[in-house]
């Protein structure tokens, strides 16, 4: 999809803001914000309005991905771990100036010190990863499930037992790309080949630094 194209969706997604629930802020964040978008890539768009419920639309229109959050303003008095994903947001639409005030908040919010996990919680996440790696060896669709489970929570795991803060799963494989590339082939090899059990043993005691039994 052309910029051209970008740029109408956009204003589409504002107009519809602006009809359905009265919005006076409209902010774009995710890959679109950054840049990063591919032809596939959702508009991640937050709406803003004085009052009323909070709601999410998600969905397929005219073959672009909508992914819409709608809030009050008293649902943003305080920021949530959920607000990281704006980072990089930009205002596609306001009235007043309440977007601009809002991105300086958040600015603020990124600045905060991230606190890590209690060290009794890592050491509960890393016993877990154990239990669920014998549990994937049962053959069924119940070993089949923990061991999905664990694939996927492997990734914020990653981030816990290292006292960092999780940017998402497209930052976080990103980073971990040039930053420790030996794991992310571990995630590579794990993902493109979910049955690799050898692999995820791997993985499994390079990210929650852990020795497997056999």
């Amino acid at each position: 999809m052309g910029e051209d194209a970008s740029l109408g969706v956009m204003a589409q997604i504002v107009q519809h803001l602006r009809r359905k629930y009265r919005c006076h802020t409209v902010i774009l964040y995710g890959s679109r914000a950054r840049g990063e978008a591919t032809a596939s890539s959702d508009y991640d768009v937050a709406g803003i309005r004085a009052q009323g419920a909070s709601t999410r639309e998600a969905g397929k229109v005219d073959g672009a991905y909508w992914d819409i959050f709608v809030y009050s303003e008293k649902d943003l008095k305080k920021f949530s771990d959920h607000q990281w994903a704006w980072k990089d947001a930009r205002v596609l639409w306001e009235e007043g100036s309440y977007g601009r005030r809002l991105l300086a908040r958040l600015e603020k919010f990124f600045d905060t010190p991230f606190q890590p996990a209690a060290r009794f919680e890592i050491e509960a996440t890393r016993a877990w990863s154990l239990k669920q790696l014998e549990r994937c060896q049962l053959g069924d669709v119940h070993g089949n499930y923990r061991r999905s489970e664990l694939q996927v929570a492997a990734l914020s795991d990653y981030f816990q037992i290292r006292k960092k803060r999780y940017p998402g799963p497209k930052a976080a494989l990103q980073w971990m790309a040039g930053g420790d590339p030996e794991t992310h082939q571990l995630f590579a090899r794990v993902y493109a080949d979910p049955t690799d059990f050898a692999a995820l043993r791997q993985l499994v005691a390079r990210v929650y630094k852990v020795k497997p039994g056999s």
